[in-house]
């Protein structure tokens, strides 16, 4: 099943019919998609149903879950009760049952094998394996929280979501799941020094070209000769940020200039620098200039000229 169906298809699973549902091309083939499942009170005893796929879901729950029937290929299994910020690693290739009861609040992320596959070769080791959890038995990671609760501000706005900055954490994910749960040892390669001189240029051009964010870092790596691994790190020492808020940064310094020397409506801004739309702008503006662009437009602007 491709990935972007996937999320509606376990929305309807387990009784929800549209849940956010967000996914990221992480690579040609292989791509990482993001769920969020909630409700209140689900109303019903059928036991919930995980489709089956050659993939993996990871399942962070947001709020406490007390002990509930739980089967894998027909087979009961015991449910250790999950606290808010645990999560469950499922194998997908396995059949899953719940009876949940309880009030559900759940960021499910899906990882396709493929996904795992292709961050196993990056890092080194040329045939992956398998990530897995013991069963029932949910598990506490600072980092797969942290990675996880980052992404709901992009599920509340897909629409706003930056392509790059989903991509940055999915790579992150996938990368530290295979270190701390692969069955083969993968040693995560630091290599020292950031980019050339040539490749920060070329890095740089292709952001400043894509200030809409429609580009990946997949196409920046290609560019500059290098895995997608080695590149995110290296540009991040030789700019002292990760490609998304360095775009990030340059959108805001490009509304700065329009709004320095220009009339523009605001929101004829905020779609020259790549924003969604002007309350996009605004926020993300207002956030880094602690002001809003029209009062930063009063504060700063020169002698405006009116743009065709």
């Amino acid at each position: 099943m491709a990935t972007g169906a996937y999320g509606q298809h376990l929305g309807r699973s387990v009784g929800v019919e549209s849940p956010p549902t967000m996914k990221v091309q992480l690579l040609q083939r292989a791509t990482f998609a993001v769920t969020r499942i909630q409700w209140e009170d689900r109303g019903c005893d059928i036991p919930t149903q995980i489709p089956r796929e050659d993939a993996h879901l990871l399942c962070l729950q947001r709020r406490d879950i007390p002990t509930n029937p739980y089967w894998v290929d027909g087979r009961p299994v015991p449910m250790s009760p999950v606290r808010g910020g645990q999560f469950t690693l499922l194998d997908l290739n396995l059949g899953h049952a719940s009876l949940l009861r309880a009030p559900i609040d759940c960021v499910a992320m899906y990882l396709s094998r493929q996904s795992l596959d292709e961050i196993a070769v990056e890092h080194g080791v040329r045939q992956f394996g398998a990530i897995s959890t013991p069963l029932g038995i949910p598990k506490d990671d600072a980092l797969v929280r942290g990675l996880g609760e980052c992404l709901l501000p992009a599920l509340e706005r897909p629409e706003q979501a930056n392509p790059l900055f989903v991509e940055h954490v999915a790579m992150a994910l996938l990368s530290h799941l295979a270190s701390t749960f692969g069955n083969l040892p993968i040693r995560l390669l630091r290599r020292r020094g950031g980019l050339a001189p040539w490749q920060e240029r070329r890095a740089k051009e292709i952001l400043a070209a894509h200030i809409d964010g429609n580009v990946t870092i997949d196409r920046l790596a290609f560019e500059c000769g290098l895995s997608r691994s080695h590149f995110a790190r290296a540009f991040r020492m030789t700019t002292g940020v990760p490609p998304h808020k360095w775009l990030l940064h340059r959108r805001v310094e490009a509304a700065q200039d329009l709004l320095r020397r220009s009339m523009l409506p605001l929101n004829e801004v905020a779609t020259r620098c790549g924003f969604t739309d002007q309350s996009h702008f605004t926020r993300v503006f207002s956030r880094h200039t602690h002001v809003s662009p029209a009062e930063w437009r009063r504060l700063y602007s020169a002698r405006p000229v009116h743009e065709t």
